[in-house]
């Protein structure tokens, strides 16, 4: 018994179904996480070495490159980077796509590697650490800026306050404070009054490390009782501090603390500043588990910090901004009333050819289909995001067109007089076969994208996962429920009908027509397959290559860096200078806050960590969403009005704009890595390519990343004169690091707050070189002497820092660039060609463009062979089906006539070819397949009924006319809100919409018109090899 009659005869189970699939399909639906984008993994660790004192270059000669060196061999690695500066190397490491058991195993050969390192200097402090880089895509749910006129412990608290009341909302996983300093107590020691008294500073932290001790010392019986018996002398309070004893003098008095040092309560010195309206701002970041649903939480925070608020002294006021699901509800705004509306005029078309009743059962298989994929994304863990979102928008098209194959057959055996119960059996089992194969064949383009690998790979993966989930539950809702709801519901025929009439006179005039092409077939099909390759060469040729299609995020920021001589204060003054540019008319009224970090740039690749230095900065903008009345321009528009007028402020060295993108993390426009020995050769390169760049239009924010370090006073060890007095150059370092930056001797507790001690120089008291040079330094033997007597001390010049990339030094120019005036792909292009004789030129130098150019080329690349490799499958597929190896390569054409209209509808609306769009053409190709394999299916019958070939096509087509308009017409129709935005317009759906639109158009036309003689020419061939063999 077939499952069409099974689904017939018992209409309770397949009822039964479809309210199961209904109701897991809501309550997944409700629980289903929202996101706007899928985690990401990337396998990635970095070695830290500490090594203090030594200059970028030693460091980079004594510890990055023996590392380097030493990892070479490693598995999988695909990149290594790294960067020498000052007492630091930082090495990357990337490795390639692999589970996480080899990535563990990859680790331990890191670290086996590290450790084989034997050349490595004697004087650090410790082994390179290994550590594994958790990089995540996951992104915050949304900002809370505090910020206000009150003192900073004040506002510590209230933060601490609310992100604890955060904490306590179902499924924030954790908050992050930005911007709050701890409470620190500094011992400020006077060097004249340390020398005077002839003591180091190293007896001062004993001093207090001795003291500040509360210490249990055991039991004590007395009679018949029990004692514990306990050692106070922890620090009560500032005088405990001051008034400790470091030593006796000879006459017997004490000297204290108090006599050499001033002691007060502090916060620890800012390394990063924030900024929210003019005044110090803390922010904090929820973070959600990733079972949360972004809308649901974001309106939560948002009903706390209005209750919050009430609360709040005067002056103090909290911010609201990136909120992330703004977008998140837009996306799924624009997919729900898209689909409304093209639900709509979907039913009213099939209302037309079909009837109310056969419209509303074709209908009816999209929410089945959907809430079917809603439970199965709910049981993976997967939940409900950009791509998964763009994974359902890409089969609707395939889910109407297998229920209207189905309704359509019954429909028409209706016609001829059987019952709708015998139709629904006989309508849905004659083409059961063929919608399977359709089904499969669509499966088996998809399915090979799942394996793509890279960021892009990680970020679109959920596509074929969603549409194979959606193909699937079409398949069970088509052939297990569909048949029972026409048999019941079903209308007998009715030969008055108006619209029978009409359209039995289309067929009649496309069958007259296809009989006169068929004299012509060999005319027509070649000069089809050469416009055809015409056209899409040209195509190809004229369209741009991107990623991912840029979005209208409501937010940007602007990168600062500011000359290498300024401070952290310095650069604060100047940030302010640049935002009331960023708040003046016109368009503040667009900007909602502006927030500054000075001394940070974060991270704008996945490779990179985050820059701390004082002389930069960023300026985050956030915009009021791009639907707000008070929006007038686009992100883009935005940007490109202030660099116009920051283009000539006086002060920042560089400028740069960054905003969101529709995709993962992408690299920079143009990114060209410049690799050899001299830096004197890579900046003269770099220099060529940034002249060249300058001369493109479009083309914008040029810079390379190569840094002159501040003027330093480098303190040189002299390692014999040392060596007598017993010092290392690490114990030298040390005591001079505890001078400056001061060393955390002990803990003080107030209340439930442990504050660290610090004891360090007065800096006022060292301001030159010579003073510097007379601070003292105890040997292992307890001898004082001056710093001069163990090192040289000059002022300098270096390297801020040294970039490595893979395993030769770096320079890497970078660029933006303006698409509404040329491709980033095309600008890569250019610089490639002009630079394409630079190793002949400059031996032992090579170029490595990275960045979207790079990206685009492997991620193209790949998804190409997948493609071939999911045609492969639909052959085979195909050819097991017909039982031919001649009938698939006639189905199988009509993909890249669809290719072609698809490519035709991305120029006509300027859109560029991107990872989004070659999804778009593999779904295409699997909607214009299912109509050609039912077309030749029904050829075929014919022809086993001993028909005329040429009989056998014209019935056989005609009797598929109206599945394949109807197909093509509702999927074009369902499609048509979504490409002229009736319910919004959004970069990713309106290309998506029109190449469907296009490719469909055209393929149709081809599987109506072109296939027929396909058909009849291959029948000529197979006549020919007959006779021959004859």
């Amino acid at each position: 018994m077939t499952i069409p009659k099974i689904s017939v005869q018992n209409p309770v189970l397949s009822n039964l179904l479809m309210i199961l699939i209904i109701v897991f399909g809501v309550f997944a639906w409700i629980k289903l996480p929202r996101d706007l984008a899928p985690e990401i993994t990337i396998y990635s660790a970095r070695i830290i070495t500490f090594y203090p004192g030594a200059s970028p270059e030693e460091v980079e000669k004594l510890i990055t490159a023996p590392i380097e060196r030493s990892i070479e061999g490693i598995d999988q690695i695909d990149l290594v980077i790294s960067t020498s500066s000052e007492g630091r190397s930082e090495i990357t490491v990337q490795f390639e796509d692999m589970s996480d058991r080899e990535f563990d195993k990859r680790l331990q050969d890191l670290q086996t590697a590290v450790d084989r390192v034997q050349d490595l200097p004697e004087q650090l402090p410790d082994d390179p650490e290994v550590i594994e880089v958790e990089i995540s895509s996951r992104i915050p749910l949304i900002t809370v800026a505090i910020a206000g006129q009150t003192d900073e412990s004040a506002m510590k608290k209230i933060a601490e306050n609310l992100k604890d009341a955060i904490l306590l909302i179902p499924d924030i996983a954790d908050v992050r404070l930005v911007g709050v300093r701890d409470r620190q107590i500094w011992v400020e020691v006077d060097p004249d009054r340390l020398k005077a008294h002839n003591l180091p500073i190293d007896q001062i932290i004993v001093a207090l490390r001795g003291r500040n001790l509360n210490l249990p010392a055991g039991t004590l019986e007395v009679g018949s009782s029990e004692f514990l018996v306990r050692t106070m002398g922890e620090f009560g309070n500032l005088n405990d501090i001051k008034d400790t004893i470091i030593k006796v003098k000879p006459a017997g008095t004490p000297l204290r603390i108090s006599d050499v040092a001033d002691v007060s309560h502090r916060y620890e010195k800012p390394l990063t500043l924030s900024n929210l309206k003019g005044f110090r701002s803390i922010s904090l970041t929820p973070q959600k588990k990733s079972k949360g649903n972004t809308i649901k939480l974001v309106d939560q925070i948002r009903t706390l910090t209005e209750d919050f608020k009430k609360n709040l002294p005067s002056g103090v006021d909290i911010v609201l901004m990136n909120d992330y699901s703004v977008i998140l509800r837009e996306r799924i705004g624009i997919l729900q009333n898209n689909a409304i509306l093209g639900l709509i005029l979907v039913v009213i078309l099939l209302y037309v050819f079909m009837g109310l009743r056969n419209a509303i059962f074709a209908a009816l298989g999209i929410p089945v289909s959907f809430l079917a994929t809603f439970w199965f994304l709910n049981q993976i863990g997967q939940g409900l995001n950009g791509p998964s979102l763009f994974g359902l928008i890409l089969v609707i098209g395939i889910v109407v067109d297998d229920a209207i194959v189905v309704i359509e057959n019954t429909f028409r055996h209706i016609q001829e007089g059987m019952s709708p119960k015998d139709a629904a059996i006989l309508g849905a089992e004659e083409v059961g076969w063929p919608v399977l194969t359709a089904s499969l064949t669509t499966i088996a383009a998809f399915g090979p994208l799942m394996f793509m690998s890279g960021t892009s790979g990680q970020f679109m993966r959920i596509v074929p996962i969603t549409a194979i989930a959606v193909i699937l539950a079409s398949l069970v809702e088509v052939f297990m429920i569909l048949p029972s709801h026409v048999a019941e519901w079903g209308k007998r025929h009715d030969a008055s009908n108006p619209r029978q009439i009409w359209f039995e006179r289309v067929r009649q005039r496309y069958m007259v027509v296809l009989r006169k092409t068929l004299r012509w077939r060999y005319f027509i099909v070649i000069s089809v397959v050469l416009f055809a390759v015409i056209v899409s060469w040209t195509a190809f040729l004229l369209l741009d290559k991107e990623l991912f299609p840029g979005e209208d995020f409501p937010q940007f920021t602007l990168k600062v860096e500011m000359p290498i001589s300024f401070g952290i204060k310095e650069t604060s003054e100047a940030m302010k200078k640049i935002e009331q540019q960023v708040i003046s008319p016109p368009g503040n009224e667009e900007i909602i806050a502006v927030i500054t970090n000075v001394g940070l740039h974060t991270p704008t690749t996945v490779m990179q960590s985050s820059s701390m230095r004082s002389n930069i900065a960023e300026l985050t903008v956030e915009l009021v969403p791009k639907y707000d009345s008070r929006r007038k321009r686009t992100t883009d528009q935005i940007i490109d009005n202030l660099r116009e007028r920051l283009k000539d402020f006086s002060g920042p060295g560089n400028i740069l704009f960054t905003k969101m993108e529709g995709g993962p993390p992408q690299g920079k426009d143009v990114e060209v890595k410049i690799k050899g020995k001299r830096f004197e050769t890579l900046r003269e390169i770099a220099s060529l390519l940034k002249s060249k760049l300058r001369q493109i239009d479009g083309v914008s924010e040029i810079q390379d990343d190569f840094r002159l370090g501040k003027p330093e006073i480098r303190i040189r060890v002299k390692q014999e004169k040392a060596y007598q007095y017993g010092l290392s150059v690490f114990q030298i370092a040390h005591s001079v690091r505890n001078a400056l930056e001061g060393n955390t001797c002990t803990t003080y507790r107030d209340a439930d707050e442990a504050i660290d001690v610090i004891v360090k120089y007065n800096t006022k008291s060292l301001k030159t070189v010579k003073e510097l040079s007379n601070l003292l330094i105890t040997t292992p033997m307890g001898v004082v002497i001056p710093l001069r007597d163990v090192a040289e001390i000059n002022e300098e010049n270096g390297y801020a820092e040294i970039h490595r990339f893979e395993n030769k030094r770096s320079i890497t120019v970078s660029a933006t660039v303006d698409k509404e005036q040329i491709s980033a792909f095309d600008v890569n292009q250019k610089l490639i060609q002009e630079f394409s004789d630079i190793e002949p030129l400059y031996p032992g130098y090579q170029l490595d463009f990275r960045g979207i150019f790079d990206q685009i080329q492997e991620s193209f690349r790949e998804l190409i062979k997948l493609f071939m490799v999911g045609i492969l499958l639909m052959y085979a597929i195909l050819g097991t089906q017909f039982k031919s190896f001649l009938q698939p390569f006639i189905i199988m054409f009509a993909v890249p006539f669809g290719v072609i209209g698809a490519m035709v509808g991305l120029l006509c609306i300027g859109a560029a070819l991107s990872i989004i769009a070659m999804f778009g053409i593999v779904a295409l190709s699997g909607i214009v397949v299912n109509d050609a394999i039912v077309l030749i299916d029904f050829i075929n019958k014919r022809r086993s009924e001993n028909r005329d070939v040429t009989e056998a096509i014209i019935i056989g087509s005609g009797l598929r006319l109206r599945p394949i308009i109807l197909t093509s017409v509702t999927t074009i129709s369902g499609l048509v809100p979504m490409a002229i935005g009736l319910g919004g317009k959004s970069p990713i759906w309106v290309p998506l919409a029109y190449i469907i639109i296009f490719g469909l158009f055209f393929s149709t036309l081809m599987t109506l018109f072109v296939m027929p003689n396909l058909y009849a020419i291959t029948d000529d061939i197979g006549n020919f090899f007959r006779r021959f063999r004859q």
